[in-house]
């Protein structure tokens, strides 16, 4: 309950950080957005005369798994003995822990 309640925390003190320096019309896993947000923009983008031809769209597959650690720690504007315990932490997935 504790390590759940400092991620609340974490995130109520940087989702606003990420969310003001985020790309502005990036909707996947963002708060208040949508497919019909991301839609709506394609829309917008493709609909004059000397728009682009094309929009791309990935779903990468391990993405997570390459980010760099020393990356985050250097550019995450949090407490950075918690982030590198989190980094470290591994994952449960039905009730079977997974270690980093």
């Amino acid at each position: 309950m504790k390590c759940r309640a400092m991620q609340a925390l974490h995130l109520l003190a940087l989702e606003p950080i990420s969310e003001t320096t985020a790309d502005r019309n990036s909707y996947g896993f963002r708060p208040q957005r949508s497919t019909a947000d991301a839609g709506a923009q394609c829309f917008t983008s493709l609909a004059l005369k000397a728009s682009a031809e094309w929009v791309l769209e990935a779903d990468i597959q391990g993405c997570f798994d390459q980010i760099s650690h020393d990356w985050m720690i250097a550019n995450i504007p949090t407490d950075k003995a918690v982030l590198k315990k989190w980094l470290k932490a591994g994952f449960v997935y039905q009730n079977e822990r997974f270690p980093h």
